[in-house]
C-alpha cells in the first residue's frame, strides 16, 4: 500500500498554497512494508482557520459553526484492488 501524509506547517499554512514554502514541504509518499507498517517523521503542525469573512467563514457561521481546524495530519491509504481511504489524526490543544 502507499501512504500519502500531508499536513500545515507549524504556522498553519500548506505547501502549494503557502508561496514562502518550498514545493511539497510537509507531504510524503510512503511505500509500506509487505506488512503494511510504515514510519514517518516530521513537525507538529498547527491548527488554523479559513479566511475570516471569506465565503466558506460565512457559510460556517450561517449553520452556527466556526471556521477553526485544528491541527492536524492528513493520510490517504491507497492499494491496488481496494477503495482509497482518506482520514486524519487531530492533536488536543
Amino acid at each position: 500500500a502507499n501512504v500519502d501524509v500531508w499536513h500545515a506547517n507549524t504556522k498553519g499554512g500548506y505547501s502549494g498554497f503557502d508561496p514562502s514554502q518550498k514545493p511539497y514541504n510537509n507531504r510524503r509518499r510512503i511505500e509500506t512494508a509487505a506488512d503494511g507498517s510504515y514510519v514517518f517523521r516530521s513537525v507538529v503542525p498547527s491548527g488554523y482557520s479559513v479566511p475570516p469573512q471569506g465565503s466558506t467563514d460565512r457559510l460556517l457561521q450561517t449553520v452556527g459553526r466556526h471556521g477553526n481546524r485544528p491541527a492536524h495530519i492528513h493520510f490517504f491509504v491507497s492499494a491496488d484492488g481496494y477503495r482509497r481511504l482518506t482520514t486524519q489524526i487531530n492533536f488536543e490543544g
